[in-house]
C-alpha cells in the first residue's frame, strides 16, 4: 500500500511540473467616471488647505480577496492490510469535505461515513461481534493543506492531518447484545490534483483526484488488525472567493 501511495504522489507532481503559476485577474468596469475635486472641497469643507486639483478619470475595478470557501463531494475507496481486509474488506464511500482558503493555505473537516458488515467473526472484550452484523465505519479528517496554482487553472495541493475513526454498532437487537467497539485515529497525508473551469468571476468548478495515506492505529480497535490505510478518491468542487473593490485612477 505504501509503495503504490509514493507512485501515485509522483504521478500527480510529474503531470503538474511543467506548468506556470497563475495569479487572480483584477477585473475592472468599461464605463469610466469623472471626479471633480473642487466639487468635493466645496460640499466637504475642513481647516487644511487645498491645492488647486482639476477634474480626472477613474474606473471601478474588483479583484479576488484572500479568503475563500471551497465544497468537495467525492467517492473514496479504501486499501487495508491484509489482516484488517480480511475483516472489513476493502469497500469505497462517499467523501464530503469543506475547507477555508487563506491565501493558498486550506483548513478544512472531511466527512467520510461508509456501512460495514464484517466478513468474518471477532471478538472485542469478550463480546462476538457476527457476520450478520452491519456497523457504521465514520471517517473525520482534520487537514491542512497548501495549494501550488499552475498554468490551465490546474493545481496541486499536499495536506496533512490527523484522522479520527469511529465504529457504531447499528443492529444491537438483532445480534442479542452490544459489543464495544474502540474509536481510533493517526496522522493523514496526500495531494490533490485539482482541475480547475471558471464559472464566473472568482467561482470556480473543479474537477478533481487525491491519493492519500492513514496511519491509523487500528489494533487499537483489535490486536488482529493491521495498522494503515491507503485511499484514492476523485470528485467535483466549488471554490468560491470574496471580492473587493477599488478605483483605479486612467487617463
Amino acid at each position: 500500500m505504501k509503495r503504490l501511495f509514493i507512485l501515485t504522489t509522483v504521478i500527480l507532481i510529474t503531470t503538474i511540473a511543467y506548468g506556470q503559476q497563475w495569479n487572480g485577474d483584477t477585473i475592472c468596469s468599461t464605463d469610466t467616471l469623472i471626479v471633480h475635486p473642487r466639487l468635493s472641497i466645496k460640499y466637504n469643507p475642513d481647516t487644511t488647505a487645498h491645492p488647486i486639483q482639476e477634474s480626472y478619470k477613474m474606473v471601478e475595478c474588483r479583484t479576488r480577496n484572500n479568503i475563500g470557501l471551497r465544497m468537495e463531494l467525492g467517492v473514496s475507496n479504501y486499501y487495508y492490510g491484509e489482516r484488517t481486509k480480511s475483516w472489513m474488506g476493502q469497500h469505497g464511500g462517499a467523501n464530503i469535505s469543506v475547507s477555508l482558503a487563506v491565501d493558498k493555505f486550506n483548513l478544512g473537516v472531511r466527512f467520510k461515513p461508509w456501512t460495514i458488515e464484517p466478513a468474518k467473526e471477532m471478538v472485542f472484550d469478550g463480546q462476538t461481534l457476527p457476520t450478520n452484523a452491519s456497523f457504521n465505519n465514520i471517517r473525520l479528517d482534520y487537514y491542512v493543506g497548501y495549494s501550488f496554482d499552475f498554468k490551465n487553472l490546474i493545481s496541486i495541493e499536499p495536506y496533512a492531518g490527523y484522522n479520527r475513526t469511529m465504529f457504531i454498532l447499528l443492529n444491537e437487537k438483532d445480534i442479542g447484545h452490544d459489543v464495544p467497539l474502540n474509536n481510533t485515529g493517526g496522522l493523514i497525508i496526500g495531494a490533490t490534483l485539482n482541475k480547475y473551469f471558471k464559472m464566473k468571476d472568482y467561482e470556480y468548478l473543479s474537477l478533481f483526484g487525491s491519493a492519500g495515506y492513514g496511519f491509523v492505529n487500528y489494533e487499537k480497535v483489535h490486536p488482529d488488525l493491521d495498522n494503515g490505510y491507503f485511499e484514492w478518491t476523485l470528485g467535483i468542487a466549488v471554490k468560491l472567493f470574496m471580492k473587493k473593490s477599488y478605483n483605479r485612477r486612467v487617463e
